[in-house]
């Protein structure tokens, strides 16, 4: 079996998932002090790109807005949001690159340092089947009463837990793929980029450029080629 792994903000995604929704939380009126906590986000997101973002203190922040919410009203939200906000900004050439390795008979799985609620609806929509994000912490367990603590849980897929959760996952899936690609922008990314077998760059990032020139590994650059985005659905 060959696997084709995506990361998704900044590589599928035209922009940062995450940064889009606490845009979207401030809109709904679910965080008060909407000013403080953008700044607190701006200094957050400044530190993810120098690979200093420490995600515990990240979350902490972005999903206190979700606590005691109940999952099923989020979800809706997040349904809305994606198509709305999201899904206009998927790059035109992801769509082709998605179709080319289904077309290949490769398996798709999104591997994302965001949340499962905005990752999931997200993967939905481009039709990757196999997911692995951030998991949320839930209380009530799966009834129609089932609320967000505000917590996550779990080895976060962030750096090098991306790989420790792709091994985790085949082995669960009692996988051993033939051959891996991984696509991403970032290099926080990097533990996952070269652990597979073939790394490809797409709209990276100045180190992450520079690792991809040094190391041969090929290189897309979506934005430069063609900056629009398509709200089709191929």
């Amino acid at each position: 079996m060959r696997l084709a792994l995506f990361d998704l903000d900044d590589t599928l995604l035209d922009g940062d998932c995450s940064d889009r929704w606490n845009l979207w939380m401030i809109e709904q009126g679910w965080i008060s002090d909407a000013d403080v906590f953008m700044a607190r986000a701006a200094q957050m997101h400044q530190a993810y790109h120098a690979g200093k973002l420490k995600l515990e203190e990240y979350l902490a922040m972005t999903l206190a807005p979700l606590r005691g919410r109940r999952v099923s009203d989020v979800q809706k939200e997040v349904e809305r949001f994606v198509a709305t906000h999201l899904q206009p900004r998927i790059f035109e050439q992801a769509w082709a690159c998605l179709e080319a390795h289904r077309q290949a008979g490769d398996t798709l799985l999104l591997i994302s340092a965001s949340s499962r609620h905005l990752v999931e609806p997200i993967a939905t929509t481009l039709g990757i089947e196999h997911v692995l994000a951030v998991e949320l912490s839930v209380e009530n367990g799966i009834n129609e009463d089932a609320r967000y603590t505000g917590g996550s849980e779990g080895i976060f897929s962030y750096r090098g837990g991306k790989v420790l959760r792709l091994k985790q996952w085949l082995a669960e899936q009692q996988i051993t793929p033939s051959h891996t690609t991984f696509y991403s922008d970032s290099r926080n990314d990097l533990p996952l980029l070269q652990y597979v077998d073939c790394p490809v760059a797409v709209n990276p990032d100045p180190v992450l450029a520079e690792v991809a020139s040094v190391e041969g590994w090929r290189r897309l650059d979506w934005r430069a080629t063609n900056p629009a985005v398509s709200l089709r659905h191929r």
